[in-house]
Formats: structure tokens, C-alpha cells, sequence
């Protein structure tokens, strides 16, 4: 790894208006001001109808390092990523970068409809400062890396969004940028090409490059980024690893659920039902312990009486990638006004120790949800105790998540 940062961002802050004509005229003005000598604008402080989409982020990048910005949507990551690749001017601060960048921002960003897939190769290698002769040993490499085949000759206009991602991550990826920058547009591709790039990035790194990943995936980050920045509002709120910045952004979203059902003003006729909380509740037991019996409380508050609902939970992963198991009932249930519990029992908690998620739903005779729990927001957490013993520790190294009663002959 070099000493010298590949990427520093001093105290850059970007600001936006609410308002289409305000903001035009604002931007007159600006360019004015810049245009004429001894004028300054006014990018130290906000006029009305403005808001900060970033206000004071810096962070260093060095080659070999990756870094995850992290966020609620509306928290400035995309902003930041557009500033960092020159589509955005900062109102103040500075970004310097040393070397070439390479940029997966938004679908379809820097990809020419009208022409094919392996044309749009050659004219994103040109504005790169490629010559042809360059880049024509790694033409079949980035061709292969996006599985199209004989669809690269397809003029990009009739791509899906998912051929349109694979071509413009080979493209960004393959020609070699110092630091590359990687939106959510990846998250169309199907999961076996998110792995493909989630493998490329890690190879990518131990070549020298730096990567910043702006994702919701928690996988995605946990794989690939050392270190996190948590934004919030335009402001850096937490720095720290990967792991720890996913950690500090649970909690937050969860804290933010959790101060939402508490609002009894919420409640709509569009929206006449939620969940305040789901609660796994121990049966004869001080902790919650692999084997045991467990009583779910579901919490829910209703406007008026409904009829013929249903209600289930889902038991996932810590990262939030696989749903381990879960109940539904299907029985109709009448839900009454007010604030009421629904319950049902697990007889024995096949769950090995560890750290879950749970997420519930309310759902019509259609099945269609009502109301949901730790699906657009954090999951509730969950923790499951064990007797400390080598089983204990071989499940931990193997990652097991559920038990069987197994009888040994």
C-alpha cells in the first residue's frame, strides 16, 4: 500500500434548492459571481429554499483500501459518489485524486443507447484517454467478464437493466482505474454476477486498487469493505470498519422504527393498521436457549376493527442474506381497535447461539400486507443462548444456524 492517499476529501460540503425556479436563479448568480472579479457567492451558507445534501465530509482513501458508505436513503451517498467523480461541483471543500478513475454510479450512466455494447467499450476507453491499439487485448476479457455474448453486438437501447450493469461494471472495472466507485446500480445484476464482482473487487484490491461501495446489501459491504462511514443528513456520523459501520446503521434504522410506531398519529385510513413490535419470550427459562420453548407476542395498534387477517414472522441471518425459518397463519383473525397482541407458541427453538433478525407481517384475505416489521427498516434482533460446550463452538466454526433432533445408533 502507498503512503500517499489515492483519494482526500477536505470539508466538502454540496448544497441543493427545493425550488426549480429558486434554484435556477440561484444558479445564475453563482456563475455570475464567479465570472466577475472581487465577487463571492454565497456557498459558505444557505439561502432559503436550500438544504445541505453533504455538509463537511472528509476521509482519506490509499491504494488497497476499501471503504462503504452507508446511509438511509436521502442520506447523501449517491451525492457523494457524484461529487468524487467530477458530476457534481462542491459548494465548498476539496476532492484530489491521484490517477484514473473508474465510476458504476447509476444505470445506464456514460452508456451510448444507439450504439452496441462492444462500440460503447471502445468510446468509454477513448474518454478514458485509451487509444484503440490499448484496448484491444481487453476486449474478449471484458466481453467475457459480462456474459453477454453475442448480445454485445446489440445496440444498448434494448438491453435489460441487468445486461446494462454487467456492461458498464466490465467497462468501469477492466481498464484499470486507481479508484473505483460502485453504486447500487449493481444490485440489479443476478447473484451469480454480484458474485462474479464481489471476487473481481477482492482480486482488484490486492492489485493496488481502491474501491468506495455505496450499498444496501450488508454482504456486499462485509465482503469487500475494511473500513465504513455512516452518512446522515449530508454528515458523517460514525467512521470505523465495515462490520461496525453495517452495526452502527442497524441501530440506528432501528431506532427510527422503533420511534415511528410510537407515533399514535400514523394511522390512516390508507393505512388503518402496524406493528408496534415483536417480542420472543422465553417459556420457563430466564434467556432464550437453543431447545427451548418460546412464546411470540406480536404488538399491533388499529384504527378500526378488521376482519380476516393474518400474521406471521421470519427468522434471518445477522447480515439480513437468508431467511433461516419462519411461520404464517393462514386461520382468518379478527383484529380489534386499539392496541392488541397476537401470540402463538414455538414448541422447541431449533436455532443454534447466535445472533438473528426477525421480521413480521400483517396480511389481508388476499394476502396482500397490511402492515410489515423489519422489511423496509431494521430487523427486530434477536439473540439465542447456548450451553457453553465443544458442540457449541463446532456450530459456531461451521456457521450451523438451525439444530436436528437426531437419535445416534
Amino acid at each position: 500500500m502507498s503512503s500517499a492517499p489515492i483519494l482526500t476529501v477536505e470539508q466538502v460540503s454540496k448544497k441543493f434548492c427545493s425550488r426549480l425556479r429558486t434554484s435556477l436563479w440561484y444558479g445564475v448568480r453563482d456563475i455570475v459571481s464567479e465570472l466577475t472579479p472581487g465577487q463571492r457567492t454565497a456557498a459558505g451558507g444557505l439561502r432559503p429554499s436550500e438544504f445541505w445534501g453533504l455538509q463537511d465530509v472528509s476521509f482519506e482513501l490509499r491504494a488497497g483500501e476499501s471503504l462503504a458508505i452507508a446511509g438511509a436513503n436521502g442520506a447523501g451517498k449517491s451525492t457523494l459518489l457524484k461529487v468524487l467523480n467530477g458530476l457534481l461541483k462542491p459548494d465548498t471543500g476539496r476532492v484530489r485524486i491521484r490517477g484514473r478513475v473508474g465510476a458504476l454510479i447509476e444505470l445506464g450512466v456514460g452508456l451510448d443507447p444507439v450504439l452496441s455494447g462492444r462500440e460503447n467499450i471502445y468510446v468509454r476507453a477513448a474518454l478514458l484517454g485509451f487509444t484503440r491499439r490499448e484496448i484491444a487485448p481487453l476486449i474478449d476479457q471484458i466481453i467475457d467478464f459480462t456474459g453477454l455474448h453475442e448480445a454485445i453486438e446489440m445496440p444498448v437501447q434494448f438491453y435489460s437493466s441487468g445486461m446494462s450493469a454487467r456492461l458498464a461494471y466490465a467497462v468501469a472495472a477492466h481498464l484499470n482505474p486507481d479508484l473505483l466507485l460502485v453504486d447500487e446500480a449493481l444490485a440489479v445484476g443476478d447473484y451469480d454476477f454480484q458474485r462474479k464482482c464481489i471476487h473481481h473487487m477482492l482480486g482488484y484490491l490486492r492489485q493496488g486498487g481502491a474501491i468506495i461501495l455505496v450499498s444496501h446489501n450488508p454482504h456486499h459491504i462485509q465482503s469487500v469493505c475494511q473500513r465504513g462511514l455512516l452518512l446522515e443528513k449530508g454528515q458523517v456520523t460514525f467512521a470505523g470498519t465495515g462490520t461496525e459501520t453495517l452495526d452502527r446503521h442497524f441501530e440506528q434504522q432501528l431506532r427510527a422504527s422503533t420511534l415511528g410506531s410510537a407515533t399514535q398519529g400514523d394511522l390512516t385510513p390508507e393505512r388503518p393498521v402496524c406493528i408496534e413490535a415483536i417480542t420472543f419470550e422465553p417459556v420457563g427459562a430466564a434467556e432464550l436457549h437453543t431447545g427451548g420453548a418460546v412464546r411470540v407476542v406480536l404488538r399491533y395498534r388499529a384504527l378500526h376493527a378488521m376482519a380476516g387477517i393474518g400474521w406471521g414472522f421470519h427468522v434471518w441471518t445477522n447480515d439480513g442474506i437468508h431467511c433461516i425459518t419462519g411461520a404464517v397463519c393462514l386461520e382468518p383473525l379478527a383484529l380489534h381497535p386499539g392496541t392488541h397482541t397476537l401470540t402463538c407458541t414455538i414448541r422447541q427453538l431449533a436455532l443454534t447461539a447466535g445472533d438473528y433478525g426477525i421480521k413480521a407481517i400483517l396480511f389481508d384475505a388476499m394476502q396482500q400486507p397490511l402492515a410489515m416489521l423489519g422489511w423496509e427498516n431494521a430487523p427486530v434482533p434477536l439473540r439465542v443462548r447456548g450451553t457453553i460446550s465443544a458442540q457449541k463452538n463446532l456450530q459456531a466454526v461451521l456457521q450451523q444456524l438451525v439444530t436436528v433432533d437426531v437419535a445416534w445408533h
